[in-house]
């Protein structure tokens, strides 16, 4: 059998890089969402007590965010592969072949074994050195994968032997050559760096499951079951984060087969595509189980693809793979934009011609098919891929033709593409998404609830409300409204009012000492809704529960607790003290009002009675693609307490 000499790139044909390219453009993005990465903390820094539905809102934009999280960590793996080796080998045992508990036995006294064969790990080492001069090797008796290769430091190299390729060594000697060529392939281009053992984008790959579950699945059916999905604003938010995790993972997943359906062909061109094709059969169930089938084609796949390497057909998946999944994310964005538009108020016509111009738009206005462009021009130029070398035989031009005819199919894709997206072809609808006069003036969408509810019964207020002004594309467009938190919000309608007709709790005559009283909850009487579920009043009334009060002098009454706010008297009969008072909190892109009523019994017993109505409406504002959205909800609570002066 003949192998190469070394893992000098040959000139002969082969996918473009679109790992790095992966890597390159999510770097590209990074700076912009740190910028929403630190808005949306400063969110989750300051959602309310009534703040379910902005909470899973920030919540799910931090789900978002998770695949620049990994960018970070696969920079950083880049710039200190050391502390990665050292990670690698402590979790998966990979020890040198030199290692006491990795070197063979020691012959037995008086045995002959001269002419036995070598031990499989100086075998290996002598063939990975004779192919990758610098490569060590390191080994694991660990079960589930066969081989993996990872950065050793700055420039050296390792690859990890697990079992099930030991075992493979000695019943299939070709085969497991073949494995090994498989991650040498990998060396020839860098990507240990970007996958293999310890990469971030793996690790990725193999987080999603469990994020979705955990921080979208969750949190999102807690807020149906609460009932406190009711902005509109939130229901938008996850759809979007629903359809972004495949979008996310299509991109990633779709790098990976590339690099592995690369390697495989460099193994087949080496030791043979028999000998890979056995590799795979024989240890496809380990290196494919559970969520690696994620980030490495189907073993069928694999196996098709190198038993037909020089066909045309083989070479244009391999080659346009990554673009497809690139073109595959705009119907993935537009299934996730028409609900959200819909939630938001606009009508479906409208929604849907807002979604193909915006489709429309990224064309061109991204630079991922730019950059796909470009590297699809540049590459075979740049390693001499596809050039046909001087004394090259009749019968070996085929193939350089037919790679020619491939790389001319890569660069025709994103041209078209781009050219259809520098066309007119998808205006957007005239005046806004959500507006519906014809003169093209932008108007607010209408108030109401996502569940078709109106405004508030005489018991509270309104659930929610949505609505966007933003920048139509008209005969006269306006330019981008510029980020602001939203106005204060007003007063919700409706509430129960107060009147002082309730005797005193405690015998005595009315209070008329000017001294501060100092008091403490001594029970919740009782705690009803009056807008929103009654766990959220009996969560209210749990955090008023042991709260203590000040009656100061000057006829206010604060308690300890940051979500009331300081209430002063209105007006005093006998025993009886009426209060009103509010509060607002303001973010970058909210704004959270309490209005609290209270009815304060007092007399010269020892507990007093507290009657409150609290009321607390959030705002939330955003601008996206030059296009204001807005979304409020309101809940309502009314509670009784009975309050005590002795500590």
């Amino acid at each position: 059998m003949r192998w190469p000499a070394s893992l000098r790139p040959a000139r002969s044909w082969g996918p473009p890089p679109w790992l790095w390219l992966t890597l390159a453009l999510l770097l590209a993005q990074l700076p912009a969402l740190i910028g929403h990465t630190l808005d949306v903390s400063k969110g989750l820094g300051q959602v309310g007590e009534a703040g379910r539905g902005r909470f899973v809102t920030a919540v799910l934009s931090l789900v978002q965010l998770l695949p620049q999280f990994f960018l970070l960590a696969a920079v950083l793996a880049l710039l200190v592969p050391r502390a990665r080796c050292r990670r690698v080998e402590r979790r998966y045992g990979l020890l040198a072949p030199d290692d006491p508990l990795m070197a063979p036995p020691a012959p037995a006294p008086g045995s002959r074994d001269g002419g036995a064969d070598p031990h499989f790990a100086a075998a290996m080492t002598a063939f990975v050195q004779a192919h990758a001069p610098g490569t060590l090797l390191r080994l694991s008796t660990q079960d589930g994968i066969s081989a993996r290769v990872y950065p050793g430091g700055g420039r050296t190299v390792r690859v990890g032997v697990f079992a099930p390729l030991v075992h493979l060594w000695h019943t299939d000697i070709d085969a497991a050559r073949a494995v090994l060529l498989h991650e040498l392939g990998h060396l020839r281009k860098g990507e240990q760096h970007a996958t293999g053992l310890g990469s971030p984008f793996t690790a990725l790959v193999r987080v999603w499951p469990y994020v979705l579950a955990g921080l979208v699945v969750l949190p999102v059916t807690l807020l149906f079951v609460t009932g406190d999905a009711t902005a509109s604003l939130t229901l938008a938010e996850v759809v979007l984060v629903l359809e972004s995790v495949p979008k996310v993972l299509l991109l990633v997943v779709a790098a990976l087969w590339s690099a592995e359906l690369g390697a495989d062909r460099f193994a087949a061109r080496a030791a043979g595509a028999d000998a890979v094709v056995r590799a795979l059969r024989s240890l496809g169930k380990g290196d494919h189980g559970g969520l690696a089938r994620l980030y490495h084609p189907p073993v069928g796949m694999r196996v098709r693809c190198v038993s037909r390497a020089g066909t045309t057909r083989v070479r244009l998946l391999s080659t346009l793979l990554w673009p497809l999944a690139l073109f595959a994310q705009l119907p993935l964005a537009m299934l996730g934009a028409f609900p959200a538009y819909v939630l938001l108020g606009a009508s479906a016509d409208r929604a849907g011609r807002q979604v193909l111009a915006l489709a429309h738009e990224s064309l061109a206005g991204q630079p991922a098919w730019w950059a796909t462009l470009a590297v699809a021009l540049v590459w075979p130029p740049a390693t001499g891929e596809g050039r046909v070398p001087r004394g090259t035989p009749m019968t070996e031009r085929p193939g350089a033709a037919r790679s020619a005819a491939v790389h001319a199919a890569a660069v025709l894709l994103p041209a078209v593409l781009l050219l259809v997206g520098l066309l007119p072809l998808a205006p957007r609808p005239v005046g806004g998404v959500f507006a519906d006069d014809p003169a093209g003036r932008t108007t607010p969408a209408a108030t109401r609830a996502p569940g078709g509810g109106g405004t508030g019964t005489d018991a509270g207020a309104g659930a929610g409300n949505s609505g966007e002004a933003g920048a139509g594309v008209g005969a006269t467009p306006t330019a981008c409204p510029g980020r602001a938190a939203p106005r204060d919000p007003s007063r919700p309608p409706g509430l129960p009012a107060f009147t002082a007709g309730n005797p005193s709790p405690s015998a005595g005559g009315p209070d008329r000492s000017g001294a501060p009283r100092t008091f403490r909850t001594l029970a919740v009487v009782s705690a009803d809704p009056l807008s929103g579920t009654r766990a959220q009043a009996q969560e209210v009334a749990g955090r008023l529960r042991g709260a203590r009060w000040t009656l100061r002098d000057d006829g206010t009454l604060a308690a300890d607790l940051a979500e009331v706010p300081v209430l002063r008297t209105t007006s005093v009969d006998g025993t009886t003290r009426l209060l009103t008072g509010e509060r607002t909190r303001r973010t970058d892109v909210s704004a959270t009002t309490t209005w609290m009523d209270a009815r304060l019994v007092t007399g010269t017993g020892p507990t007093v009675r507290l009657d409150l109505v609290r009321a607390v409406t959030g705002a939330t504002r955003a601008v996206v693609d030059c296009r204001e959205f807005t979304s409020s909800s309101t809940t309502a609570q009314r509670v009784s307490l009975t309050l005590s002066d002795r500590p």
